[in-house]
């Protein structure tokens, strides 16, 4: 009797085991319980090469499982899909890339980088657009930081409802409008072009507030490309001696810690990757230019424990 009773015992509790298990599966879906997949977000940070100045046909289509789109005004508060022109209608107050009638986010280098993100990674990345046209470092660094820091934040609270956060990056293409400034100096004269030291001041202090305000780790840094056209400054000097300037000041950006240099090569494009304002990447250039930086920009990551 003693031992049937222990064999009855011992089948109840098997038969308790297997209906917990069974009403927990009921209860608590396995998509629910199960380990969430990673995903990294970055930001897409710059004026309006960055922004995307050229033709969506042309660029490449999105791998598969490589990534989503976080779009802060049409697709507020959940992950979309991602597609050229990417951030078109992403538009809210002075972050606005529309003049007059026409909108000019027309097709950027973010897929192409996305895809060779993915293919050396194989994590998925929530693309988030920050691109606004003709802007400069220094209204990056005192008011235009803002804007990106709350669009990552919010991508970062929708990504996290189907992911896990992985890596928070930046990429960086901004310097044109700054090689072509003029400045005022103390005794009233002007000079052509920001100093290095002033850009370099300006970039960090503008990451410095991102990363604090978004704990965004590190900032990937694009060079700004040459200038091919016959603009030159009142003294008679060519716009491309001034972006040269920025190009140095790039360089040696990236000797701080928070700075990555993920592609060099876009002053010497040449002109066959230019539209004919010879300031704009045309799409052609833009695809080469995202492989290359997605590709590096991976390579870092994988490292980025």
């Amino acid at each position: 009797m003693k031992k049937t009773g222990a064999k009855y015992l011992t089948i109840k509790r098997v038969g308790i085991v297997f209906l917990t298990l069974f009403v927990f599966l009921i209860c608590f879906p396995t998509g629910t319980w199960a380990k969430k997949k990673t995903v990294d977000i970055i930001v897409f940070t710059g004026q309006s090469n960055m922004m995307g100045h050229g033709n969506a046909d042309e660029a490449p289509k999105l791998k598969k499982n490589a990534g989503y789109a976080y779009l802060p005004v049409t697709g507020k508060g959940r992950l979309s899909e991602l597609w050229e022109p990417f951030g078109k209608d992403e538009h809210e107050g002075d972050f606005c890339n529309i003049y007059g009638d026409e909108n000019l986010v027309t097709g950027s280098m973010v897929t192409a980088f996305v895809n060779a993100y993915y293919t050396q990674t194989g994590t998925p990345v929530v693309a988030v657009p920050a691109g606004l046209n003709g802007s400069g470092s220094l209204m990056w660094k005192t008011k235009h930081y803002k804007a990106v820091a709350r669009r990552v934040n919010a991508a970062k609270k929708a990504a996290k409802k189907k992911f896990k956060i992985g890596h928070v990056y930046m990429v960086w293409l901004q310097g044109e409008s700054d090689a072509t400034a003029m400045q005022r100096n103390e005794d009233g004269t002007c000079e052509s072009g920001m100093t290095e030291a002033k850009y370099i001041s300006n970039v960090k202090g503008m990451f410095k507030k991102v990363k604090n305000k978004a704990k965004v780790s590190k900032c990937f840094v694009i060079r700004i490309p040459s200038y091919y056209g016959d603009n030159k400054d009142p003294y008679g000097t060519s716009w491309n001696t001034y972006f040269k300037k920025i190009q140095k000041a790039q360089t040696n950006l990236c000797k701080d810690k928070n700075f990555v240099m993920v592609y060099s090569k876009t002053p010497s494009l040449g002109k066959s990757y230019m539209q004919q304002d010879y300031l704009h990447i045309n799409q052609q250039g833009l695809n080469k230019i995202g492989k290359g930086a997605g590709k590096a920009a991976g390579k870092f990551a994988l490292k980025d424990k």
